[in-house]
């Protein structure tokens, strides 16, 4: 398939996670359309975007070229929106992906048996075990297992699937010729041979913070239900479950100990309707009624090797928790801030987007994502800083759906 250049630069110019899109493909059908537009058209197309705009009237390809020619000489595959081969399910969530960068068996993209599994990068000995049983399970029964690669629940959800011979996705928050976090190498190379690397991101971007809440709306748009195992109220986890509610996809959640807060946010799930698991029966029970026979169940009866989870773990080199420092050194100029530093240090404002320092500024006393609209900014975009801010740890959500300022900072 003949990446189109002019595709691929409508998805460079636009910002991920927003409602640019949208607004783009409504107002024009083709990227052609696009390209030769008249300033005006573009400008009233994507009216409060005007970083987007900005990018889109220089119409300039040179990024975008460079980008084809990067990708085709190092096995990656590009799509964008405006592909046939564009799966279904992300044209269906809220601010899809406008380009996706892939690298393994593409296939994986289109079909019915996704289930995504998601939780803490710091999990109990229970949490883990229960996880890698949960996926060695449904991968035996052809399930392909969608995580985020990251410490954790993430890395050990994957490494279960291909221990049992099955296949699995991993969507990353940087580009695909990155490896974040740099512990998981192994686990990389097997996910890149026996499944799907994923990412809405060019190569050569680095894991930004704020692209690990904006990459979850993508392991839940890809699944048809999302497996949340351990994980707080403000965690990555429950925002991937946030997304997954409103895509109108399945929940699932792992018992967990009272007093643990890691219990906190399946807990939650729970008693707002997701399905209680202890074991992938549970899950594939409650697909196979939407759906019957895309799963093999009577697998799960046969004899089958059991894979072991210290030896699996150790296989792929899964990283159960983050390394941890009693104090970090000051970050070098061009150093980035990812995933597992969110909530270990104090936030500079300086990382923040204009989107999101305005949802920031505009915080001084608690306000609703409405409120916050009201101003000029563009609702998806507000819905997109709230969520980045928060689990930045720069807000906190109240009752009542108002946000506020962090205070103890």
């Amino acid at each position: 398939m003949e990446t189109n250049v002019k595709a691929v630069w409508v998805g460079l110019c636009l910002t991920p996670a927003s409602h640019s899109l949208s607004h783009l493909v409504k107002a024009f059908s083709t990227p052609d359309d696009v390209f030769s537009a008249d300033d005006e058209e573009i400008e009233q197309a994507l009216g409060s975007h005007r970083r987007d705009i900005r990018r889109l009237l220089r119409r300039d390809l040179s990024e975008a070229e460079r980008t084809v020619a990067y990708c085709a000489s190092h096995g990656i595959t590009i799509l964008t929106w405006f592909d046939e081969a564009y799966p279904d399910s992300l044209r269906r969530i809220d601010c899809p992906p406008a380009l996706l960068f892939l690298s393994g068996d593409v296939s994986l993209l289109s079909g019915h048996r996704n289930i995504g599994i998601v939780g803490t990068r710091t999990p109990s000995d229970y949490a883990a075990r229960m996880t890698f049983d949960v996926a060695c399970d449904l991968a035996a029964v052809g399930a392909i297992v969608v995580s985020g690669m990251a410490y954790g629940i993430d890395g050990v959800a994957a490494a279960g699937a291909l221990s049992s011979g099955g296949k699995t996705v991993a969507v990353l928050g940087c580009g695909l010729d990155m490896t974040y976090p740099a512990k998981h190498g192994k686990l990389r190379a097997s996910i890149a041979r026996n499944g799907l690397l994923v990412s809405e991101y060019p190569p050569g971007s680095p894991p930004e913070r704020f692209h690990f809440p904006e990459r979850n709306r993508i392991i839940s748009g890809l699944s048809r239900g999302v497996f949340v195992a351990e994980g707080s109220l403000s965690s990555g986890a429950m925002i991937t479950a946030e997304y997954a509610e409103k895509q109108g996809k399945r929940l699932f959640a792992l018992p967990g100990r009272l007093d643990s807060p890691l219990a906190e946010g399946p807990m939650k799930l729970m008693r707002d309707g997701a399905r209680p698991v202890s074991c992938a029966d549970d899950i594939l029970a409650e697909l196979e009624k939407e759906e019957p026979g895309v799963f093999d169940l009577s697998l799960l009866l046969t004899e089958r090797p059991i894979p072991d989870f210290d030896h699996t773990v150790a296989q792929y080199g899964v990283a159960l928790s983050p390394v941890r420092r009693s104090a970090r050194p000051e970050p070098k100029e061009t150093e980035r801030i990812g995933e597992d530093d969110v909530g270990d240090e104090t936030p500079d404002l300086s990382s923040l987007s204009d989107v999101e320092r305005a949802v920031y500024d505009a915080l001084d006393h608690p306000l609703t994502s409405d409120e916050l609209s009201r101003d000029g900014l563009d609702a998806g975009d507000v819905l997109a800083a709230l969520t980045t801010l928060e689990i930045g740890g720069f807000i906190v959500p109240l009752p009542g759906g108002r946000y506020e300022r962090k205070t103890n900072r």
